[in-house]
């Protein structure tokens, strides 16, 4: 059965995710009893679930406070901000601050009563959500820091091998949109595609070749030592077998170098395109 939110929904238009992931982030909040709530990155509110005037109350007072939470709080350890009572219920108002690098990432949960929860729940919660930011962030600013956060270890595994190869050759298989047949699908059967893609692909890699998927449709691969000539006669013609569609893709390659690794911007460069 599809899961409807019980709550109005809305997302930031820079949080370009599908109507497919932006339910199961829906779900997320929800299954943490959550009858109001926001997604924050930085100062600014992404995600909102809900909409009455009393989360708009709720909103500003974050927004004036940011500074402060930020100093306060600590990554998944539940901090209570706020309580009060409307028509009748009691209501709590908690922040969880999620493990990040470099941005300040945090969700405010309203509640009904005095809800407590282990800490599984809470991790549930930041898989859920980072998840998600993965897929989604678009604000060039943002993306960049959400990029190096996702992309670090990478990085430094290509730098490494690069530290004895020289030179080698990053191919991006890029899947055609998924998106519209996540619906009809369903969620097992669509988690059944990118899976087969990442197993088609780790098991045509050779010893000392590297795996990353950066989201639903960017597949990475780093050939040490490889050329361009020869990566793409290898690789140009590789098939994605799958149980339940032909799947199509974009095959793009990178020459890449040391020097290119460890220079950010350069390296930046070669994902920003397909984030």
């Amino acid at each position: 059965m599809e899961f409807q939110s019980p709550y109005p929904v809305t997302a930031t238009e820079d949080l370009k995710i599908t109507e497919y992931h932006l339910r199961r982030l829906s779900y997320a909040f929800w299954n943490m009893n959550a009858v109001s709530g926001f997604l924050f990155l930085e100062n600014e509110p992404v995600f909102r679930l809900g909409g009455a005037e009393k989360q708009n109350q709720l909103l500003r007072q974050i927004l004036t406070n940011i500074e402060t939470l930020e100093r306060e709080s600590e990554e998944m350890v539940p901090l209570k901000i706020g309580n009060w009572e409307e028509e009748g219920i009691a209501l709590q108002a908690t922040l969880i601050r999620f493990p990040h690098k470099e941005l300040f990432v945090f969700a405010v949960l309203v509640q009904k009563g005095e809800t407590d929860f282990p800490e599984a729940k809470w991790k549930q919660l930041a898989n859920s959500v980072l998840i998600y930011l993965s897929v989604g962030i678009s604000k060039q600013e943002k993306t960049l820091l959400s990029f190096r956060s996702f992309t670090e270890v990478f990085r430094t595994k290509m730098e490494s091998s690069l530290e004895e190869s020289k030179t080698g050759v990053l191919a991006l298989f890029y899947l055609q949109d998924l998106s519209p047949f996540f619906k009809p699908l369903g969620i097992v059967k669509s988690q059944e595609i990118i899976r087969e893609v990442s197993s088609t692909l780790q098991a045509m890699a050779k010893n000392g070749e590297l795996f990353f998927q950066m989201n639903l449709r960017s597949f990475y691969l780093f050939c040490p030592r490889e050329t361009m000539e020869h990566a793409n006669k290898r690789l140009e013609g590789l098939y994605f077998p799958s149980k339940h569609m032909i799947l199509d893709y974009k095959l793009q390659l990178f020459p890449v170098s040391l020097e290119v690794v460890q220079d950010l911007n350069q390296f930046s460069s070669l994902f920003m395109e397909n984030f």
